[in-house]
């Protein structure tokens, strides 16, 4: 049992009282049992009712009674479930009284389990809490040199630490050239960059990587100073001297050469919508530390002592300095633990400038490529993912899952690692060894398995589609080659899945799963090499008629002809003598399907149009036109947030006239809105938020040419807002609703387009022609053909290379 605080009765007191409750409890039940024994006809019924609740309420009193006695002998049992047994008992045996109609004498044991502390017993307790509490600080401070609040950030920059070190895309070069730059003895003369052996002495010296420090300097981590003689002295900026501290913090945030850093930050730069020299040129710059100001330098014991000696000394100069006969003032001494000695006026600021090593508990150690994920925490706990690097060639992966325990959280990257990974590095014995060699794949081969097991690699009827196959870019299809991929089928590698809308789909199949492990294996082990060109692998016995390809109108064994495919026509038997020799075979009938724009951006239905008849003023706003450097702009935003602005006319918006200035709008939106705002706005060109729908510009479809599809011209009439704004928080939460014209004028977007809304619609543009070929036209097949494409297969995107 655990130490009985004041105020709480004692074990044997909760004891004793849930023993005599339940006795009263018991006596309460044999007098009711009495009355019903000598109950007659007239009152039996009420007498039994009675009887029945006064004995449910004893048996209760008399199990937490019993319970009481239990948790008693459990020495691992706190007081407060005596406690709690005990005050259950009382209450049963009041309840037992008052049914049986007696006097609740059980109500005076509850005096007993609720004595008041008196105010001596009340000091007691509080000295006794902040004595505990006095002692654990004390240890606290012992132990790490800090007081609480700097413990705080320090556990702060911690976290911190582990999200913004990977992001640096740092080695430990990077880190010793801030080092030697923070001792103030690194410079850079006659185009070599050293440590010089001593401060001022700008001569000689360890050299130091000249290409780390360039980038360094041009990413804003190093400062240089011009000295004498051509030197230049570097010295750490402020972003710099953090992101030598955070890295100092998380060590194993770090990448473990060039190459690896490079290829990180290659991965967060290829996502974005740019050409590819522009994206290696961003991932050979090294990005700025984002988010300086959430760290915050803990300060020691040491530290603060010194400052308030100086701070002291300074403060006595300032009100009249020295007199004879009175003592200087000291910084007053914590009385919990001994006094430190206080360092000499000479060595105070030393002392202050050095930096502390935050002590941070280190979580347990991740294999090569996995790496811990910081989410929202709470109150009481702090949840982790866990990410993955090596699934998808250096791009970070998170696993499903959330935990609270980075032990536990390590131990799921250790399984990940074990199950998909560590198979690839075990060494192949001689058997797979042999059967690697006997499927000499191209490197396009191992492409089509690749897609095929983790894309989606279909067939239609214009040939065979990888859909969305590069991880790191939205909606980027590949057609591939008929003949690799027929050909991987008839050797078994690929099966074919008929879904029920018509499609097919090709999966590995057993034996192609097991044989893209076994290459790709081999591979990386350097036993064999990808050939240079596609192997001719044994077909199937099964499989030697050759595939029934869908775009000659052959289909599988079993499966059915789509409605959209029309049977070719059976003509009736001739004489051979009436034909001509040169008979053309009938053709299938082409498929008439609509082209993409019509597509995606078709009208609605005449009902919901706007009768021709009608009349409306469509009031004539200015069309901006962008300049060279907005178009620029505009082309450089990622694709799905272009086609966002495209369908809310942010590519080409107009401002009205406002009496802030655009200095003065562009202080508030850095200095004034909140860092949700920030965010959303910086992914468009022109911004987001700053926008009304008058200010709106041109609409997609006539910025692409299509003028009879304009958007208003369908809606027969413009876009006019609810006349409601919303009040968000500092997290982006909705609080409240407001009404930004109490008049209730309406704010309207008319398409800015000199295009007419209304009456007749302009003639669509004649389609594009295709160059004629430059050699003389061959002879057509006599095999039927379909020159129409499916839905699903990828086509020009026509709309893109029209918008300017």
């Amino acid at each position: 049992m655990t130490e009985t605080h004041f105020g709480e009765p004692t074990p044997e007191t909760c004891l004793q009282t849930a023993r005599q409750a339940a006795e009263l409890a018991a006596a309460a039940d044999d007098l009711a049992l009495s009355a019903a024994c000598r109950s007659t006809s007239r009152t039996q019924d009420r007498r039994d009712a009675v009887m029945h609740a006064v004995h449910r309420e004893a048996v209760e009193a008399e199990s937490h009674a019993a319970r009481a006695e239990q948790y008693a002998a459990d020495p691992s049992m706190p007081d407060s479930a005596l406690l709690y047994c005990a005050r259950g008992a009382v209450d049963y045996a009041v309840r037992a009284q008052e049914a049986a109609g007696v006097e609740a004498t059980a109500a005076a044991l509850r005096t007993e389990l609720e004595r008041k502390l008196t105010p001596a017993e009340h000091a007691e307790r509080e000295s006794e809490r902040r004595r505990a509490e006095a002692e654990e600080e004390a240890e606290e401070r012992a132990a790490t040199g800090m007081d609480a609040v700097n413990r705080h950030l320090a556990r702060m920059n911690a976290y911190f630490a582990e999200s913004a070190v990977p992001r640096l895309g740092w080695t430990a070069g990077h880190v010793r050239v801030l080092e030697a730059a923070e001792t103030g003895r690194l410079y850079q003369c006659d185009g070599q960059v050293r440590q010089a052996a001593e401060r001022g002495t700008w001569s000689g010296g360890r050299k130091i990587s000249r290409e780390r420090t360039q980038d360094l300097h041009a990413a804003g981590f190093l400062a240089a100073v011009d000295a004498a003689d051509g030197v230049r002295v570097l010295a750490a900026t402020p972003m710099g001297q953090v992101a030598l501290d955070l890295a100092r913090l998380y060590p194993e945030g770090l990448y473990e050469s060039d190459r690896a850093a490079y290829e990180a930050r290659y991965a967060r730069v290829a996502k974005l919508h740019k050409r590819m020299d522009d994206k290696k040129a961003a991932a050979r710059r090294l990005p700025a530390l984002e988010y300086v100001g959430r760290y915050r330098r803990p300060v020691t014991l040491v530290e603060q002592e010194a400052r308030a000696a100086r701070e002291a000394a300074e403060q006595w100069e300032d009100e009249g300095g020295h007199c004879p006969g009175v003592e200087t003032p000291a910084p007053a001494v914590d009385k919990l633990r001994p006094a430190a000695v206080e360092p000499r006026g000479e060595d105070a600021p030393t002392a202050a400038a050095e930096p502390a090593a935050a002590p941070v508990t280190a979580g347990p150690s991740l294999p090569t490529g996995m790496y811990y994920l910081p989410l929202v925490s709470t109150k009481y706990r702090e949840w982790w993912a866990i990410q993955c690097g090596r699934c998808h060639g250096g791009d970070r992966i998170t696993l499903p899952g959330e935990w609270s325990d980075k032990y536990e959280a390590a131990e799921v990257a250790r399984m990940h690692f074990e199950e998909a990974h560590r198979p690839l590095d075990a060494p192949l014995t001689a058997e797979e060894i042999l059967e690697a060699e006997g499927w000499p794949l191209s490197d396009a081969q191992r492409t089509v398995l690749h897609w095929a097991e983790h894309a989606e690699l279909a067939e239609f009827d214009d040939g065979f589609w990888a859909l969305d196959c590069v991880p790191d870019r939205w909606d980027v299809n590949k057609k591939v080659a008929r003949g690799r991929v027929t050909g991987l089928w008839a050797a078994g590698l690929l099966d074919v899945h008929l879904l029920h809308n018509g499609r097919r789909r090709l999966v590995p199949s057993l034996t192609g799963r097991r044989v893209a492990r076994l290459v790709r294996r081999a591979e990386r082990q350097g036993i064999t090499r990808a050939a240079e060109k596609d192997a001719r692998l044994p077909q199937l016995p099964k499989r030697s008629g050759g595939y029934p390809l869908q775009s000659e109108g052959l289909y599988f064994k079993g499966e059915k002809r789509r409605a959209d495919d029309p049977a070719p026509a059976k003509t009736a038997p001739a004489p051979a003598a009436v034909l001509p020799a040169a008979a053309p075979v009938p053709l299938p009938a082409p498929r008439t399907e609509q082209p993409l724009l019509r597509l995606l951006f078709a009208p609605r239905s005449v009902r919901e149009q706007r009768p021709a008849d009608g009349t409306r003023t469509v009031i004539r706003r200015p069309q901006r036109i962008l300049t060279p450097q907005e178009r620029e702009r505009v082309r450089d935003i990622p694709l799905l947030n272009l086609q966002g602005a495209l369908i809310m006319g942010l590519t080409d918006p107009v401002p009205n006239p406002s009496p802030m200035p655009e200095e003065a709008g562009a202080w508030v939106r850095e200095h004034a809105w909140p860092a949700h705002f920030k965010k959303l706005e910086d992914r468009y060109p022109f911004g987001f938020r700053r926008w009304s729908a008058c200010e709106l510009g041109t609409c997609w479809n006539c910025l692409n040419g299509r003028h009879d599809i304009c958007v208003h011209r369908q809606k027969g009439g413009p876009d006019v807002d609810r006349n409601r704004d919303w009040v968000t928080n500092h997290q982006g939460r909705t609080v409240a609703g407001f009404i930004p014209r109490p008049g209730g004028e309406p704010c309207v977007w008319w398409c800015r387009c000199e295009c007419p809304k209304d009456g007749p619609a302009p003639a669509r543009p004649a389609a594009k022609k295709k160059p004629a070929p430059a050699g003389p036209p061959t002879a057509p097949e006599p095999a039927p053909a379909r020159a129409a494409t499916t839905s699903g297969a990828p086509e020009a995107d026509a709309v893109q290379p029209a918008l300017w």
